[in-house]
């Protein structure tokens, strides 16, 4: 009789670290995973390793600029190439600026989108002088959940 209750408590032990060590590997229930995103800046383009993105994900922004110039990064809607820094500011949902992505500097941001925007409604753009009429800017998507 001893040893059948020794035996349930030891299989009851293991069950509870079992228990333990997955809840630690993971997120907590209902908290998704922070999702990466590599994107890079060069004269003159935008390129990143994800253009659909979703609401409620948080996202893990690594910008790297591998160009010779300063550029910046912001998430933002289409805008004409002739718009004021404090306009870029005043539209962006999230970005970096030029200070923090000198030539060679990589900066990063964390962000969460919290409604949808369909394709040709937000992009990655930078909007230093002469740069996004070069091309610096990428198009995204938003998705709901």
């Amino acid at each position: 009789m001893m040893r059948t209750i020794s035996k349930r408590r030891g299989v009851i032990t293991l069950l509870l670290l079992a228990a333990l060590v997955l809840s630690a590997c993971g997120s907590p229930a209902g908290t998704p995973e922070t999702v990466t995103v590599n994107v890079t800046l060069t004269e003159f383009k935008i390129t990143s390793s994800i253009n659909t993105f979703h609401v409620g994900v948080p996202y893990h922004f690594v910008v790297t600029n591998t160009g010779t110039v300063e550029h910046e990064f912001y998430i933002m809607p289409p805008e004409s190439a002739q718009i004021t820094q404090d306009q870029v500011k005043q539209d962006a949902v999230a970005g970096i600026p030029p200070a923090q992505l000198q030539a060679g500097q990589t900066a990063t941001l964390d962000y969460t989108f919290t409604k949808a925007a369909p394709s040709g409604t937000l992009e990655f753009a930078c909007h230093l002088p002469g740069h996004y009429d070069a091309g610096m800017h990428f198009p995204i998507t938003v998705q709901s959940p």
